[in-house]
């Protein structure tokens, strides 16, 4: 049965900026034109500062998909939530390190392609989270500078309550439903990465944030918005405002048996334009914009094959027909209510003749799961059909190994859209191209580049 949630939120999360306005830190940048390169870090990875030496793979791969479906409500909420909620922040899938300040201080950030601001967490903390690096210390950074209640970038923020009349700093607000929050002062400082120092970026420099699931330092926004860090730094790369990733398979999505394969390959993700992220094999769809929520990554998808079978997907009458968003922090893929039942059935009627036992999910998460100890099953033939892009998938793609003896099919309900997840994306190229408003997808062995 399709697991039912409800509609986007009508808030975005404090901090969003919808003036496509930027800091400094844009005006005086060097067009330098280079490709930075990170490695970003898996939390299920033993370098990862979040890895649980003491978990299983099933219970990895099981907190990895409840940490997904929690994600989900940073897209949906619940019918009683208030107009003035806010979207629920749960951990992201991956880290990348960088540095902030002068001398540069390290950094580790979640990657969130779902939200605008960098922040961190700063001394003096009336209350913080715990941290692997030492919190950032203002002080000790000859280029820190807080920003005030009459800087432009401040008027930027589109929320009344960000600076009181009896404070001259101007500060910011970063709260979620699930209780997390980071609460601070906006700020500008150099950032490091990869060597490269970008001057005068703006991030939040958080004094009171909690209830995040610690070692991490905060959070790397980088959605649509002017302060997101790709908005603030594209002036610094080749292309412009211009990241990808590609992303290496998780041991998951071939068995646990091969989880030493490629043990020192790592996930990439560039800031730039590759040399190859245009070519042969390379499909690109428009990147629409949601005249509401303005920071997520609409696509159009316009339908489905699985073999033979065609699932058409109704397009909607308005001009805007965003109906997935495509995110870096969500595992499976979320379809829309009016796709995921006959695609489910799509899919069993092609395996139907495999004398696959079809078992319960010993997690409780997925409604289609078979009984095999072999690597994931070979086959169907699944192609998303976006806008002007035909993503044709793999089986490690279409199928999640749960234990030892269970595949789960790697795609749930959603609402009316859809979330296009990082099991969908696993050796693909992903490149976010903002000046021309395209997102392009290139097959790639990423654990070889």
């Amino acid at each position: 049965m399709a697991k039912q949630y409800h509609s986007l939120s009508t808030t975005i999360a404090t901090s969003i900026v919808f003036l496509l306005v930027l800091s400094n830190a844009q005006d005086n940048a060097p067009h330098s034109g280079g490709v930075i390169s990170l490695n970003m870090i898996h939390r299920d990875k033993p370098s990862s500062p979040l890895y649980d030496a003491s978990l299983t793979d099933s219970q990895r791969v099981s907190k990895a998909l409840q940490l997904s479906r929690h994600r989900i409500n940073r897209f949906v909420s619940s019918e009683d939530e208030s107009p003035g909620a806010h979207l629920i922040y749960s951990s992201g899938e991956y880290l990348v390190n960088m540095s902030i300040g002068t001398p540069p201080r390290p950094f580790i950030g979640i990657v969130d392609s779902g939200s605008d601001l960098i922040w961190t967490q700063c001394m003096p903390c009336t209350e913080c989270f715990k941290q692997n690096p030492p919190l950032f210390d203002p002080a000790s950074s000859s280029t820190y500078k807080a920003l005030s209640c009459a800087s432009n970038e401040c008027r930027l923020v589109n929320e009344a309550t960000l600076c009181s009349s009896n404070s001259s700093s101007c500060g910011y607000q970063a709260s979620y439903g699930d209780g997390s929050y980071s609460n601070g002062n906006l700020s500008l400082d150099t950032v490091t990465l990869d060597s490269i120092s970008i001057p005068n970026t703006i991030f939040g420099c958080g004094h009171h944030n909690g209830e995040f699931t610690g070692v991490e330092s905060g959070i790397v926004g980088l959605g649509r918005g002017a302060v997101s860090f790709i908005s603030q730094i594209g002036g610094y790369l080749v292309g412009g405002k211009y990241f990808s990733y590609c992303l290496v398979p998780n041991p998951a999505q071939t068995s646990f048996q091969s989880n030493n394969s490629n043990p020192v390959s790592s996930s990439k993700m560039y800031f730039g334009r590759l040399n190859t992220s245009s070519g042969p094999g390379v499909v690109t769809t428009p990147l629409l914009r949601n005249p509401i929520y303005q920071s997520f990554y609409y696509l159009e998808l316009q339908g489905i094959s699985v073999g033979a079978n065609n699932i058409t997907v109704d397009a909607d009458a308005k001009d805007f027909k965003g109906n997935m968003i495509i995110d870096s922090g969500t595992t499976s893929t979320y379809l829309p209510e009016s796709v995921y039942d006959r695609f489910e059935r799509a899919i069993r009627e092609e395996l139907k003749d495999r004398n696959l036992e079809v078992k319960q999910d010993p997690t409780g998460g997925s409604d289609l799961c078979y009984l095999t100890k072999y690597d994931i099953l070979a086959g169907p033939n699944v192609t998303f059909h976006f806008n002007g892009a035909d993503v044709k998938l793999n089986s490690a793609n279409n199928f999640i190994r749960m234990d030892d003896e269970t595949v789960c099919l790697a795609f749930s309900s959603g609402s009316s859209f859809g979330i296009y997840g990082i099991w969908q994306q696993t050796n693909y190229l992903v490149g976010y191209d903002l000046e021309n408003k395209t997102v392009s997808f290139q097959p790639t062995a990423c654990a070889t580049i």
